[in-house]
């Protein structure tokens, strides 16, 4: 009969195969993230896309945004620190890193993309490149 220690090892095991399957870049290709993700909406204005994140206690400083073609990446960091000589009772709220990468249906004009942050929602326009744009054809 396993005992539950070696039950446990086993499940550790597998989640750290994960986590090296996933940090060699296996899942590449595909929407991708690592540590806990912020939702994100994604929506069309006027043509062009328009992406809303929550990042609840998240720093502007600490955002680091990317775009090219048609990704987006979005990483962070919430450090939450109470000081020194504190006895917790209840821990639900932790200091956590994020990583995600979002593959967008359009290309991007990555150098007009505008973001904006404002107590916790990070609102990114992103303008449909040119080239992706549909063009009128005139029949001769």
């Amino acid at each position: 009969m396993l005992s539950l220690s070696n039950t446990l090892d086993s499940l550790l095991a597998l989640q750290e195969a994960m986590d090296i399957a996933q940090d060699t870049g296996y899942f590449e290709g595909e929407t991708t993230n690592r540590g806990v993700h912020p939702p994100v909406n994604i929506f069309e204005k006027g043509g062009d896309l328009v992406l809303v994140a929550e990042l609840p206690g998240i720093k502007k400083e600490d955002l680091q945004l990317q775009v090219k073609d048609n990704t987006v990446r979005i990483a962070g960091e919430r450090e939450i620190n109470y000081g020194e000589k504190i006895s917790y009772h209840r821990i639900e709220r932790n200091s956590s890193k994020f990583d995600r990468t979002l593959k967008l249906p359009i290309s991007v004009e990555a150098d007009k993309v505008k973001a904006e942050y404002n107590e916790g929602i990070l609102v990114i326009s992103l303008p449909r490149a040119e080239a992706d744009k549909p063009r009128q054809i005139a029949i001769q």
